[in-house]
């Protein structure tokens, strides 16, 4: 399934979905009511238990889908605390190594990437080329410049820090798994109003109801799971601002 409809504005992500449902309602309205194959449909109507086990599915597909974006929404945020925070402490450590100075501007160019070039790509489900270049001066950086002992120690394994919670966040934006997923609920409430349609074929007010009543309440809950698909997008993103508190922590400094 295509997943260039999660990139729409929460308000044209809704219209889209409302399309789609109604179109596929009106459809399976006029197939099971209006057309030449209405008396046939009428002759295998369903019972009102039929189309428990598919609408089931639809609801367990819904529910694990919104468990797992709220599970990436959680790794994310997450990633993103773990990252400033590396990067925070190991600007306070480096302040006092040979190298200080280097480590300083690497930070610094680090998280000037991070906010002006790669999180409009993480929006668009991608990483940056540039943000990886800064990443390698970091390390390079920190490698070169940290001295020896303990202390250079902590500040390897900072710099692996950032470059982890980097490479998570990425991962989370660039796996698109999920489409797979997607596409079974919108299979399975197109099954789901047939399903319904079929339980009250004999009555077309009755089919028309139960059908549109499915198809917005698919709708909303599509919807809200749909704008959160991208835990760096929709009404309630993961912030850039603990990399804007880095940058200004160092440009105080």
């Amino acid at each position: 399934m295509f997943r260039f409809w999660l990139h729409f504005h929460p308000l044209m992500v809704l219209v889209a979905l409302t399309f789609v449902f109604s179109v596929a309602g009106a459809l399976l309205h006029w197939l099971q009511c209006r057309s030449p194959l209405r008396h046939a449909m009428k002759a295998s109507m369903l019972t009102a238990a039929s189309f428990v086990a598919v609408s089931t599915l639809f609801g367990l597909f819904a529910g694990f889908l919104l468990a797992q974006v709220v599970s990436q929404k959680s790794t994310a945020l997450r990633a993103v605390q773990t990252e400033s925070a590396a990067l925070q402490t190991l600007a306070i450590e480096g302040a006092a190594s040979q190298g200080g100075e280097a480590i300083r501007a690497a930070i610094s160019g680090y998280t000037r990437s991070v906010i002006a070039d790669e999180w409009p790509r993480m929006l668009n489900e991608s990483g940056s080329d540039k943000t990886q270049a800064a990443l390698f001066t970091l390390i390079r950086a920190v490698r070169d410049g940290g001295g020896a002992g303990p202390v250079h120690t902590q500040m390897l394994t900072l710099a692996q820090k950032v470059a982890d919670a980097r490479a998570e966040r990425i991962a989370i934006v660039s796996n698109h798994l999920q489409q797979f997923a997607w596409s079974a609920l919108f299979l399975l409430g197109f099954v789901t109003q047939f399903g319904l349609g079929m339980a009250h074929v004999d009555r077309p007010g009755a089919n028309a109801m139960s059908i549109a009543f499915f198809s917005v309440g698919a709708v909303v809950a599509l919807w809200l799971i749909a704008t959160q698909d991208n835990p760096f997008r929709g009404p309630n993103p993961v912030s850039p601002a603990p990399f804007n508190a880095v940058t200004a922590a160092l440009g105080a400094g």
